[in-house]
């Protein structure tokens, strides 16, 4: 069983595939932990090569990923799904699992850790909320195509595991 957690930056999909790929004894790969091995930062690459060069280089990573023949559970990066028919090639070889946050939390969430994040590092408070409500605006559009969603408002980390492995019946 493969299973890909998508969502805005922020939504926990690393943090649930963790516990979720414990909870299953499957493998955990993070896409973007994945690609900073194989390549360099992608703070560094967005700031040296820019976004286009990077979600190329991310597409290719995927495919090879996605291709391979192992289960496991994959986190990838909030915009992965957004760009060249990935959402397609998600929901083809894995089952895909949207963690719906709200914008709020999701402000909440990332003003602590904006550093960190290439697209909102140099955004000033007012700016990173209306970032967030415009940019999940655009990209629900192609969240929404997963196989499967999960609200995580007011739920806890161990209930969304649940809800996951309740709906791939595991």
């Amino acid at each position: 069983m493969k299973i890909t957690l998508i969502g805005y930056m922020g939504s926990g999909k690393t943090t649930i595939g963790k516990m979720l790929s414990k909870k299953l004894d499957l493998d955990f790969y993070d896409l973007d932990v994945l690609f900073e091995k194989k390549y360099d930062s992608i703070l560094n690459i967005f700031k040296k090569k820019g976004e286009l060069f990077f979600r190329n280089r991310e597409h290719y990573l995927l495919k090879k990923i996605l291709k391979q023949k192992n289960k496991y559970v994959l986190s990838v990066g909030g915009g992965t799904p957004c760009f060249y028919n990935n959402i397609y090639l998600l929901n083809k070889y894995s089952n895909t699992f949207y963690l719906k946050a709200n914008g709020y939390t999701l402000f909440k969430r990332l003003f602590l850790e904006k550093n960190t994040r290439p697209l909102i590092s140099h955004l000033s408070k007012n700016e990173l909320f209306i970032f967030i409500i415009k940019h999940l605006s655009k990209r629900s559009n192609f969240y929404d195509k997963s196989l499967g969603k999960i609200n995580t408002y007011g739920k806890s980390k161990n209930d969304i595991v649940q809800e996951i492995m309740k709906s791939i019946k595991w």
